[in-house]
């Protein structure tokens, strides 16, 4: 039996090993691990994503801000541009204007040129300066400095729009990085909670489950340890700790197998002690009464003997020699039953009458005050074949059997109370049943006669472990037991027992 729960113990390893990936425990650590990973991934991309949103921003706030600078200063000289064309407009020397206002012109050309490659509206100002100054160079005069005036105007009008192009996309990259400034903190807070969020879910639904069936399993084991009878472990997981309680209830059964077993056994060696005990005290009482009863048997049939031959005229009526003698063989008969009967049996499974047994134990139980009042009736099948079982084993089953029908009887007042022991053959089974006319059993309490420590009769009447002992005796000689009841009716309790194909012959 050991071996078989070491047996069991290995499968169980064999098992845990075959586990899936998903289904352990390691594999669920494995599993959050790795959605941890891929969280703070996602976070780690999207926080990225936010910084080179207002990394660019910044790029292009500086670059709006370096050409804002360089604007201020071109529209400064364009200005100052503006003013020389105006003040020399008047001048009586042309000539020596024209020359002054080309050296302007000129200075205001670089800086239009690299506005140009950003703002390309301005290439027509640009080249209209660039002829008015080789104009001024070449051929100065008044024309030519109007037109310079009203070139000057129309760039001053075009830097006005590029003032104020710089100062909306200024505005707008500052919102830029306003804004994904306050998507940063406001993820960086989303994501803090939202992680706080799924460790208190992984925290309740994981490790509090954990914990909690953990702990039922050391409060079960803790009741097994004290041998406080328990349900088992009810689960549904499938991952090492269900496993383990698996194991417990393996365990469970095991303890309660071997419990169940030991009973049997202090059972059996408490019958065999007290069979013993009671050969022992039926031989002592049989040897010190038989000796007397062979006097008074001797002179009881001398007395019959000698009335019948001198036709004695009270013989019959004030004189019973017979009656005497009647009376003493019964008493003799009777301590020889029991000293029959207490005679310790094989322990081994061997060809038994089955009648033989149940007439022996029938007849020994009678003088149980309990079938004072009760008729018992057996009912055997002289054509009955042998059947292999343990003698000793058979006579303890009838005894428990009889003894719990006679306890049913105890309080039923409205009929004789009776047993019928009924023995039979059907096909290849031998049946034994035992019926009494009793109050019955409950149907919600039927399902459960043959457990363990389980019984009826209340406190102080019984143990609850007779039908169970029953049952594994009967099981050990290869048959079955059953037990049927109407409540109000009785109860029949009924054994059957293969034939042996030895004993088929023996018909």
């Amino acid at each position: 039996m050991a071996d078989d729960f070491i047996l069991k113990q290995i499968g169980d390893r064999r098992k845990r090993s075959r586990l899936s990936l998903f289904s352990s425990l390691r594999g669920k650590g494995w599993l959050f691990t790795f959605l941890l990973a891929v969280y703070f991934l996602i976070v780690s991309l999207v926080i990225t994503f936010e910084r080179n949103t207002m990394r660019e921003s910044v790029t292009l706030l500086q670059s709006i801000n370096e050409r804002e600078e360089y604007l201020v200063g071109l529209n400064y000289a364009v200005s100052r541009a503006v003013i020389s064309v105006n003040e020399n407009y008047f001048s009586p020397d042309v000539e020596a204007s024209g020359k002054m206002l080309a050296l302007e012109v000129e200075a205001l050309l670089p800086g239009l040129a690299r506005l140009q490659s950003v703002y390309p509206e301005l290439s027509d100002s640009r080249l209209a300066l660039e002829r008015t100054a080789v104009e001024l160079v070449s051929e100065p005069s008044r024309a030519t400095i109007a037109d310079l005036r009203a070139s000057m105007h129309h760039l001053v009008l075009e830097l006005d729009n590029v003032t104020n192009d710089v100062a909306a996309k200024k505005s707008t990259f500052a919102e830029q990085y306003h804004t994904a400034s306050e998507r940063l903190t406001g993820e960086w807070l989303a994501f803090g909670l939202l992680a706080l969020i799924l460790v208190a879910v992984v925290f309740k639904v994981f490790f509090r489950g954990l914990s909690a069936d953990i702990d039922r399993v050391r409060l079960h084991a803790t009741r097994v340890l004290l041998g406080h009878p328990s349900a088992k472990l009810r689960h549904t997981r499938k991952d090492e700790l269900g496993l383990l309680m698996d194991a417990v209830n393996s365990m469970q059964d095991e303890l309660a197998r071997r419990e169940s077993e030991l009973e049997l056994t202090r059972q059996q060696s408490f019958h065999k002690e007290k069979m013993a005990a009671v050969g022992s005290l039926a031989a002592a009482v049989a040897h010190e009464i038989n000796n007397p009863l062979s006097a008074i048997v001797g002179v009881a049939r001398a007395m019959n003997e000698e009335c019948q031959a001198s036709h004695c005229e009270r013989y019959g009526t004030a004189c019973h020699p017979e009656m005497i003698l009647e009376q003493a063989t019964r008493v003799m008969s009777i301590t020889r039953q029991i000293s029959e009967f207490s005679v310790p049996q094989s322990q081994e499974a061997e060809l038994a009458d089955l009648n033989s047994i149940l007439r022996s134990t029938a007849n020994f139980v009678k003088f149980d005050r309990r079938f004072r009042r009760v008729k018992l009736t057996l009912e055997l099948d002289g054509q009955l074949p042998a059947v292999v079982l343990v003698a000793d084993h058979m006579v303890q089953v009838a005894m428990n059997l009889l003894i719990n029908a006679a306890d049913a009887l105890r309080e039923l007042e409205s009929r004789e109370p009776e047993i019928r022991v009924v023995t039979l053959r059907e096909d290849e089974r031998v049946k034994v049943r035992v019926i009494d006319n009793g109050s019955g059993i409950a149907p919600e309490v039927l399902p459960r006669v043959f457990d363990e420590r389980f019984s009826t009769k209340g406190p102080g009447r019984g143990s609850g472990l007779g039908l169970s002992v029953c049952k594994s005796l009967v099981e050990k000689a290869g048959g079955q037991i059953a037990i049927s009841s109407e409540p109000g009716a009785g109860t029949t309790v009924e054994i059957s027992l293969p034939v042996p194909l030895l004993g088929a012959d023996c018909r």
